[in-house]
């Protein structure tokens, strides 16, 4: 990642922290993205649920942030996937800086699991 969008997360971060967690707390089947420069990046449940579609896993880093009690799941994606996956998956809404892509409902259990093996590698 360059400088310009590890900056643009830091600025999505610090302006819309809060809000994004509190989205992804309930989440069940969508994948939120943020577009950060040349990549798209998603958060917790959708993260896991990115990294699901994408079988990518060495997109995702765990954030450890002053700011959270605990790690923040984040799984990036450069702009060409995602417009890829876009032709594939419904896309529930869409605009310059956010996309919302519809997917199965989430499985709970899978997604403790994951969320673990990411904070123990």
């Amino acid at each position: 990642m360059s400088i310009t969008t590890l900056q643009r997360v830091n600025t999505l971060l610090e302006g819309h922290l809060h809000q994004i967690l509190r989205q992804e707390q309930h989440n069940a089947d969508r994948v939120n993205l943020y577009d950060v420069g040349e990549y798209w990046v998603a958060f917790e449940r959708s993260a896991y649920q990115l990294e699901q579609m994408s079988r990518k896993a060495d997109d995702t880093v765990m954030l450890h942030l002053a700011t959270s009690p605990f790690p923040i799941a984040m799984h990036c994606m450069h702009h060409t996937r995602v417009n890829a996956m876009c032709r594939n998956h419904v896309m529930a809404r869409k605009s310059m800086e956010y996309l919302q892509l519809l997917t199965r409902p989430i499985d709970d259990k899978s997604y403790a699991r994951w969320y673990q093996d990411h904070i123990d590698s």
